[in-house]
């Protein structure tokens, strides 16, 4: 449905930092005082996670970046 824009190291590191926000906005919500802030990283780091799976940020989408790798051009002679 989407085009890839994420490489796999992308959605690793988005992965490993969605699992921390979601530990501290929903888990552990005893570092961030304010409940608002903690329900707010919360939700970035499920959006984090969906990002991932999907291999697609609408962000990146947006601005025109991508670290999806695309295949070399083969010369033609």
């Amino acid at each position: 449905m989407f085009k890839p824009n994420l490489h796999n190291l992308d959605r690793l590191i988005r992965v490993i930092i969605g699992i921390a926000c979601i530990y501290v906005g929903f888990v552990n919500t005893s570092i961030i005082s304010n409940s608002l802030i903690s329900i707010l990283v919360g939700v970035f780091g499920v959006v984090n996670i969906i990002a991932a799976a999907m291999a697609h940020c609408p962000i990146y989408h947006l601005a025109g970046i991508s670290t999806y790798p695309t295949k070399p051009e083969t010369k033609q002679e």
